[in-house]
C-alpha cells in the first residue's frame, strides 16, 4: 500500500524537484559573498512547501480520476483526506517561511499555487498536449521560486555582474530543462500510445501520429543542440566552460539525436528514453562544475 501511495504522488519527481532547488541555491547563490534571504533551513521549508503542494495535487487528481472506480488500488477517500491535509500543511509552511524572511505576503503565493494545482488536478483528468507543457513548466517554475524568494540584496557592482551571469545561466538551464521534459514526455507517450488510446487520452502521438511526433522530437532536439552550442561558443575565450558545455551538453545531445533517427519499435523508444535520462543527468552534472569555476577559479 505504501508503494502505491508513493507512486501516486510520483515521489521520484518530487525528490528531483527538491534536489534541483538545493542545487541552484548551493551552487549559484551560496558562497559568493551575497547576502541572500533564505538560510538553508528556509530553503528546506520552501522545498517542503513545494513538494507538498505537488503531492497534494497528485492525490486530488487520483481522487478525481478514480472516484467512479469500484475497486481502486488505493482507497480514494483516504487519498482525498491525505491530499487535503498535505495541501493545508504546505500552505501553512509557506506562511511560516514568508514570515521568517520578513515577506508575509509571499505566503499568498503558496495559496495561489495550491488553488491552481487543485483546480488543475480536479478538472484535467485526461492526458493532452497541454498536460505535457504544464508538467514541464512546473519543474522550471520550482527553480524560479528559489530565485524569487532568495534574490540577493545590497550587492556591489561586481556582485551584480556575477549575479547577472548566474541569472543568464539559470535561464539557459531552465529553457533546456523545459524542452528536455517535453521530449521525454513525448517519448513516454509514444511508448504508451495504445494504453492512452484505450482511455481516450489526447496525447501528442495520438493527435499527430507517431511519425510526426518523432519529427517534432527531432526538431526540438536539434534546436536544443544549436542553443547549447551557441551558449558554448559565447564562452569560447574560456576553455574550461567551453569544454564542460561541449562534453556534458552538446556531445550527449548529438548522441541522443543519432539514436533517435534510428528509433522504430517500442523497445527502441524505451532505450531512447533511458539515453535521454543520461543526457539530462550529464547536463545537471555541469551545474556544480561551472559554479565551482566561478566560485574558486576566477576569484
Amino acid at each position: 500500500m505504501t508503494k502505491i501511495f508513493l507512486n501516486i504522488i510520483k515521489w521520484k519527481n518530487l525528490l528531483y524537484i527538491a534536489f534541483i532547488q538545493f542545487l541552484f541555491k548551493m551552487f549559484f547563490l551560496h558562497g559568493y559573498g551575497f547576502k541572500t534571504k533564505l538560510s538553508f533551513f528556509d530553503l528546506f521549508l520552501l522545498q517542503l512547501s513545494t513538494v507538498g503542494v505537488l503531492a497534494a495535487g497528485f492525490l486530488i487528481n487520483y481522487y478525481a480520476r478514480k472516484k467512479e472506480v469500484k475497486f481502486p488500488k488505493y482507497p480514494i477517500q483516504k487519498a482525498k483526506k491525505i491530499g487535503v491535509i498535505i495541501a493545508l500543511t504546505s500552505v501553512f509552511i509557506g506562511f511560516i517561511l514568508s514570515f521568517n524572511i520578513n515577506k508575509p505576503y509571499y505566503g499568498f503565493i503558496g495559496v495561489f499555487n495550491m488553488c491552481v494545482i487543485a483546480l488543475y488536478s480536479l478538472y484535467v483528468l485526461k492526458k493532452t498536449i497541454f498536460t505535457n507543457i504544464i508538467n514541464s513548466f512546473i519543474k522550471a517554475y520550482s527553480v524560479l521560486l528559489v530565485w524569487w524568494c532568495d534574490l540577493p540584496v545590497n550587492l556591489t557592482t561586481e556582485q551584480w555582474e556575477l549575479l547577472f551571469k548566474f541569472q543568464l545561466i539559470t535561464i539557459f538551464y531552465i529553457s533546456l530543462s523545459f524542452m528536455g521534459n517535453i521530449v521525454r514526455e513525448s517519448i513516454k507517450d509514444i511508448i504508451n500510445i495504445n494504453h492512452d488510446y484505450t482511455y481516450n487520452h489526447q496525447t501528442i502521438p495520438i493527435v499527430l501520429g507517431r511519425r510526426r511526433t518523432k519529427t517534432m522530437i527531432l526538431i526540438i532536439s536539434i534546436l536544443t543542440s544549436i542553443v547549447v552550442l551557441g551558449f558554448a561558443i559565447s564562452f569560447i575565450q574560456n576553455k574550461f566552460i567551453l569544454s564542460t558545455i561541449l562534453l556534458l551538453g552538446t556531445f550527449p545531445e548529438l548522441y541522443f539525436i543519432y539514436y533517435l533517427l534510428s528509433a522504430r519499435s517500442d523497445n527502441d523508444y524505451k532505450a531512447l528514453l533511458k539515453k535521454s535520462n543520461i543526457v539530462y543527468t550529464l547536463a545537471v552534472m555541469s551545474i556544480p562544475i561551472i559554479a565551482y569555476y566561478f566560485k574558486y577559479v576566477i576569484k
